[in-house]
């Protein structure tokens, strides 16, 4: 659940800078977590534990595939 939370605030933040409706968070059977939009599916690689790291990570992944800046 601390995933969900953070890709929810990471979304919150980054919306008024860049299109973030369509990006989703996904897992697969063996719990592994992913964000997905039309355009890309990139696996999170970051221990879910480490809320910092999974921030960085989920912004790095959409600053790839959108027009924002990496923090």
């Amino acid at each position: 659940m601390q995933i969900f939370n953070t890709f929810h605030h990471l979304l919150k933040d980054l919306e008024p800078f860049v299109d973030v409706k369509d990006i989703r968070l996904a897992f697969d059977k063996d719990s592994n977590s992913f964000l997905i939009a039309p355009d890309f599916l990139e696996p999170l690689h970051a221990d879910s534990k480490l809320h910092r790291l999974v921030r960085k990570e989920m912004h790095e992944i959409i600053a790839k595939h959108r027009s924002i800046q990496a923090e």
